[in-house]
């Protein structure tokens, strides 16, 4: 009879212990999915994303550089507070800078439909739609150097990035 009990009792535990794994086993399958779907449609965001670079040019007194890139995907973009700029430049006395600028306190976005001639947008202000062209302003210190070549990247919040190279 003892071992009867001491059975049911370890027939007990081992079906509770079968059905809790169970249960993380599903939750951890469940979650997986989900993390997977997510990256999908990130993937998905970022295929239909395209920046190409339309210009840049550096102030006369090197402390400004403006850089111009068009969207060319089909992903309206938008936040640019979650956008990157970084610039890898050479300033007046030939050291090397690569240095990230945060919004809006040391580059400032302005989007236009055409850039020849400027024409600002008009549908769905701040958005930068298929086609028009986001002009960044990013102010420098120390400055850049005259007679330099020098590497500006952009980066939007889905990841994808453009690059350009800019002179003074």
């Amino acid at each position: 009879m003892e071992t009867v009990i001491s059975t049911v009792i370890m027939i007990a535990l081992l079906l509770m212990l079968i059905l809790g794994l169970s249960q993380n086993i599903f939750s951890s399958q469940a979650m997986l999915s989900e993390s997977s779907q997510q990256l999908q449609e990130r993937l998905q965001d970022q295929s239909r994303t395209a920046l190409a670079s339309a210009g840049a040019t550096t102030s006369p007194t090197g402390n400004s550089v403006t850089l111009i890139f068009q969207n060319t995907g089909t992903t309206k973009l938008a936040d640019f507070q979650n956008w990157d700029v970084v610039l890898q430049y050479t300033d007046a006395v030939g050291s090397a800078h690569v240095q990230w600028y945060p919004y809006p306190s040391q580059w400032v976005a302005q989007i236009y439909q055409t850039v020849s001639p400027p024409v600002l947008e008009v549908v769905e202000p701040g958005i930068l739609d298929p086609g028009e062209y986001l002009a960044v302003a990013v102010t420098v210190s120390p400055t850049v150097g005259t007679g330099t070549t020098n590497l500006a990247t952009i980066a939007a919040p889905n990841g994808v990035t453009a690059t350009t190279v800019f002179t003074h």
